[in-house]
């Protein structure tokens, strides 16, 4: 098993104190992460060209030899014939990833009627397996690409794409970055939406609705990591590696270095190996002798568990290393999750703790932490990605100089409570009936209804479906762990009993309502179908037919 400096494979400046310490901690560390499943793709030499007549020209004269077989068909807006039919350009859509692009194209005289691009040229797939975009906007609207899609400008004079091409031919693997949990998916209930932050985030689209969960594409994902990192109950994990076995690294390094540095304050760099190793391998040994880095598959994997328990740890500051050309939804995600963790501790006055991103390691080639942190967290991360999260944050309020149990949270945090405005509930239930986490519950015989703050994840299912709108939330954090694991009642109402089996079935405030509502309504003026209102389901259709009422 390799050690975690040998994984990193960074040359880092040992010739202090500091640093051989450092150096000495990180190349005991253990590290093999557990393997994931992996995912093929099998690519022929089916290529799709989309490109302007001469640029058309000059690409198939520079294909390499491996490429057998194209396809070109101009990139503007004028219509094309294929097989003595006229087809519009304007309507071509492009779908898929490496081996399995589906193309469309609408009929010129049939106006919306897809056509397989593929079968009109006689490819019996009727899939391409590469395609080169040169259309003045892509026809693939996904920040990051698909593998084999390629988008070319136009208006360059040269063509390094080409050589892209011939690379994407034959199978290939890729790990299978995530894993998926819709019993705990707070996507919707019962028809109503609810969370949609995986959606919103993957810069890929590979994530779709399917009503009330949610489903990935495993070929378009690439492993950005920002649907785990934004997901407010861990139904989605990243698992290259899995967070907890990140956490758990990151746990025994800060451990052993405060064992061994008088409890000195840490610096954690934390990067990527797509975007920020190459960087941060070439200025490493310039980097500050105190400064720890630390290697993830994505930087948009890092999510409030990672970032909250590092600091918990012992790293009173945490830098993310974000260069310029990371996808923007990637960014937003990360800046998200920094802001909310950085409120906190604003709010707890733990003035000794920071994170932040970072877009340059200049600034810390120099200089020591020299802040004394004389304790540190040591849970382990069980119990899923909110125990650790709220563990973590928690531990931040044991370290304040403010007393208060409760912080403020941005708007859709993924921790808070829930307000019952006790005149308009109805106490009908249809708020429990779909709680995606179990955050609400009735009470059992008692008309009542019940919330227990540590399942919440202010996902507004239930607000939507509160028949009276009675029910808002309120994004906060509270520390003490007895006041949100407790069920605490938000209503409870007197039972009302039917009036022949005397089984309790409503409330006394709902029937009051009903028989107020309907009391000069002409299906119940007889008492008799007044009476029906006041017994249970089971009473009231037996009552129908003893009286052979099956109408009234």
């Amino acid at each position: 098993m390799n050690s975690y400096l040998e994984t990193l494979n960074l040359n880092l400046a040992h010739d202090s104190a500091i640093a051989q310490l450092r150096h000495e901690v990180l190349s005991a560390i253990p590290w093999e992460p557990t393997p994931t499943t992996n995912v093929s793709y099998v690519a022929a030499n089916r290529l799709l060209i989309i490109a302007g007549q001469t640029l058309t020209q000059e690409l198939r004269a520079n294909l390499p030899d491996k490429i057998l077989s194209y396809v070109a068909i101009p990139s503007d807006k004028s219509s094309v014939v294929l097989n003595a039919d006229t087809y519009n350009c304007a309507g071509l859509v492009v779908s898929g990833y490496l081996g399995k692009f589906e193309v469309t194209i609408e009929g010129a005289s049939s106006e919306g009627q897809k056509n397989n691009l593929a079968k009109l040229f006689e490819i019996e797939t009727g899939l391409f397996d590469q395609v080169i975009d040169c259309s003045d906007q892509a026809l693939i609207s996904a920040a990051i690409k698909p593998p084999g899609y390629h988008y070319y400008d136009p208006s360059a004079k040269e063509y390094p794409v080409l050589d892209l091409v011939p690379d994407l031919i034959g199978e290939f693997e890729k790990p299978r970055y995530f894993d998926y949990n819709p019993n705990i998916c707070a996507h919707g209930r019962s028809g109503i939406p609810g969370c949609t932050r995986c959606l919103d985030a993957c810069p890929t689209e590979a994530i779709i609705s399917i009503g009330e969960a949610i489903e990935v594409n495993p070929h378009l994902c690439q492993g950005g990591g920002v649907c785990a990192s934004s997901c407010p109950t861990g139904a989605i994990n990243y698992v290259y590696p899995a967070a907890e076995e990140q956490i758990e690294c990151l746990r025994v390094i800060l451990k052993k270095l405060r064992e061994r540095n008088q409890k000195r304050g840490i610096t954690l760099l934390i990067f990527d190996n797509e975007h920020g190793r190459d960087h941060v391998m070439s200025c490493s040994t310039q980097l500050a002798d105190d400064v720890i880095p630390y290697v993830v598959e994505e930087i948009g994997s890092v999510g409030l568990d990672i970032l909250s328990a590092a600091l918990a740890y012992g790293a009173n500051k945490v830098l993310l290393y974000v260069p310029e050309n990371i996808s923007g939804q990637v960014v937003s995600t990360v800046t998200e999750n920094c802001s909310l963790i950085q409120s906190v501790l604003e709010q707890t006055l733990c003035r000794t703790h920071s994170v932040q991103i970072v877009h340059s390691l200049e600034p810390f080639y120099h200089g020591q932490n020299d802040v004394t942190i004389e304790n540190a967290a040591t849970f382990s991360p069980v119990g899923g990605k909110r125990s650790t999260i709220r563990a973590a944050l928690t531990f931040f309020s044991e370290l304040s100089a403010n007393q208060s149990s409760v912080v403020s949270l941005p708007d859709s945090a993924l921790f808070g409570q829930i307000h019952v405005n006790q005149e308009a509930c109805t106490l009908c239930m249809g708020c429990v009936s779909v709680c995606p986490a179990g955050a609400l519950q009735a009470g059992g015989d008692t008309p009542a209804l019940r919330f227990i703050e540590a399942n919440c994840v202010q996902c507004g299912i239930c607000s939507q479906a509160c028949p009276e709108s009675a029910v808002t939330l309120e994004p906060r954090l509270h520390f003490d762990l007895n006041v949100v694991n407790q069920a605490r009642t938000q209503k409870e109402e007197v039972p009302f009993h039917c009036l022949d089996c005397g089984k309790p079935f409503a409330t006394m405030a709902m029937i009051g309502r009903m028989t107020e509502k309907l009391k000069n309504h002409w299906m119940y003026a007889k008492p008799d179908a007044m009476r029906r209102l006041k017994l249970c389901e089971d009473c009231r259709v037996k009552d129908m037919f003893d009286k052979n009422d099956m109408i009234s």
